[in-house]
């Protein structure tokens, strides 16, 4: 007689293993890019840091706007700093 075992999960912890798999491919992909290793923590942070950056770009129709966006790009990059992600040149 074959016994079979079946693992169930949770949906919470499906749609984790899929924004795990999800962020170590970007990982890799940035890794490959910039020629060092990072970690799919520090991909998600400079991922975060880029959309910062986008919105801010794209936001010159108000001033208030804009200045909102600022201080958000500036926190992410702190974020970033804390995180040990380095900017070298």
């Amino acid at each position: 007689m074959k016994k079979e075992m079946s693992i169930r999960i949770s949906f919470k912890e499906r749609i984790k293993l899929c924004i795990n798999g999800w962020a170590e491919t970007l990982a890799e992909a940035m890794s490959s890019c910039i020629e060092e290793r990072i970690s799919p923590s520090q991909a998600l942070r400079i991922l975060h840091a880029v959309i910062a950056f986008t919105v801010l770009v794209f936001s010159y129709t108000h001033a208030l706007l804009s200045v909102l966006f600022l201080i958000w790009f500036v926190l992410t990059l702190i974020d970033c700093k804390r995180a040990g992600v380095s900017c070298r040149m």
